[in-house]
Order: structure tokens, then sequence, then C-alpha cells
């Protein structure tokens, strides 16, 4: 079994909902075993639309790296998400970020994520979860990583979802 970490994102419809499908969908095939707290961000390098909610999982898998890819493009079309939705506002968006120590760069799949290391929205979950995780083909950590993000990135906390065996009350995301 690897340790996975993936990137999930929504901001379309009731966001941390979509955030909590797309946990459930994955825990078919992988073994959750961590969920950082979800960030509001502004979408970064899109055309104007509505913010983001981000969150990112920690898991573990005995899915190839392309097997776990085909299955999270496939809860991503199960939730709705058009295969064309590329800068677009998203029900659900979900990158594999990390696979272990692998690095792999194919047409369909490049593993650590392109972009991974400039992003406030995928690093600060990340460090929650991997603060001392060495970046692969680096020897840097990932809280190192994290000093090094350009600035001006707008991010900020919004809430967490309950981890398997806690309290599972509902906190509702009010209407947008």
């Amino acid at each position: 079994m690897e340790i996975i970490y993936l990137g999930l994102g929504s901001n379309m419809g009731s966001r941390e909902q979509n955030l909590k499908d797309a946990q459930s969908r994955l825990s078919e095939k992988i073994s959750i075993s961590g969920l950082s707290t979800i960030y509001e961000t502004k979408p970064l390098n899109c055309p104007a639309q509505p913010d983001f909610l981000n969150m990112v999982l920690e898991a573990r898998t005995g899915l190839s790296p392309q097997d776990l890819l085909a299955f999270t493009q496939k809860v991503e079309q199960d939730m709705g998400r058009s295969p064309s939705s590329h800068n677009q506002p998203r029900i659900i968006d979900i990158d594999i970020l990390l696979y272990g120590q692998k690095r792999l760069n194919t047409p369909a799949l490049t593993i650590p994520h392109p972009g991974l290391t400039e992003r406030a929205f995928v690093m600060l979950p990340l460090v929650e979860l991997a603060a001392d995780f060495i970046y692969p083909g680096s020897r840097l950590s990932l809280s190192e990583l994290l000093e090094e993000l350009p600035p001006g990135q707008s991010i900020r906390p919004f809430s967490r979802l309950p981890q398997s065996g806690e309290d599972t009350a509902e906190d509702d995301e009010e209407d947008e």
C-alpha cells in the first residue's frame, strides 16, 4: 500500500457538500487516513468565477498511479464534472498531488502534481498532514517548501470535515 495525497476543490453548488461527497466516493477504493482543514481561496490563473473550497486528504492505496487517475476521474465524472472544465467553475476537482516518493511524467499524469509547490491552496493543507514529508527528488520537506511560496495568494481557513469516528454533526455552509 502506497501513501498518497489528493487535492480536492469545488467552486460550484454546495461546495462543502461536494467535498464530503467526493471523500465518501473516494473511500470506496482508497483508505483515507487524514483530512486537512478546508480553505477558501480565490481562483488562481482562471477567468472570473466563484471562490473555491480546497482541501487535501491523505490515504493509502494499492492502485497504480494510472488506475488511481482513472478512479479519481470517474469520481469527478459521476459527480457531474465535465471533462472539458479545465480552468472553469467545477463541482469537483480531484488532483493526485503525491504518490509516495514516485516521480512520473506521462502525457496523462505528472506526479508530483505540476505547480504544487507554488500554490498556497495546496501547500497549506498538505503541510497540515505531512510537514516532514520529503518532496520527491529533493532534500526539502514540504514545510521548508511552504516557506518559499510566492506571496499574494488569497487563502483563509473555512471549516473541517469530520474524520472517521469523529462527531458528524452537520456544519452547514450558508447558501451561496
